[in-house]
């Protein structure tokens, strides 16, 4: 096989899609790549996004439980701690946990969604 994977799209579904939408663009600074009306695509590096769809028109419905992260690595999470509060979002500082070489900040979108932005101390391989 000599095709390649050259990015990716994770889809949330959401009760509110216009608010998921202003948090992912105006808080987040994602830019909008998409719009159909029912589904939005958030560019957030390089070929990697996020989808925001309607949970009453997509393929699937939003759940109560939010049963993944999602998480993003960067290089400065003070920057980005900063950036947030600034914007109106209640965070907890940044941890470094003893297990991880990183530093991690972890919060919520607005239904619920875990997010999550790494930072690493120490890489584990060579870059």
């Amino acid at each position: 096989m000599n095709s390649t994977i050259d990015g990716s799209i994770t889809f949330f579904y959401y009760d509110d899609l216009d608010e998921a939408s202003r948090f992912y663009g105006e808080t987040m600074g994602f830019e909008k790549m998409l719009d159909v009306g029912f589904a939005q695509l958030f560019k957030v590096y390089d070929n990697v996004h996020v989808g925001l769809v309607d949970g009453n028109r997509g393929s699937m419905r939003p759940a109560e439980h939010k049963s993944v992260m999602l998480s993003f690595f960067v290089d400065d999470v003070e920057d980005w701690y900063h950036r947030l509060k600034d914007r109106g979002l209640e965070l907890s500082p940044p941890e470094e946990p003893d297990y991880l070489k990183m530093k991690v900040l972890i919060f919520k979108d607005p239904e619920g969604y875990t997010l999550e932005l790494l930072q690493w101390l120490r890489r584990p391989y060579g870059q």
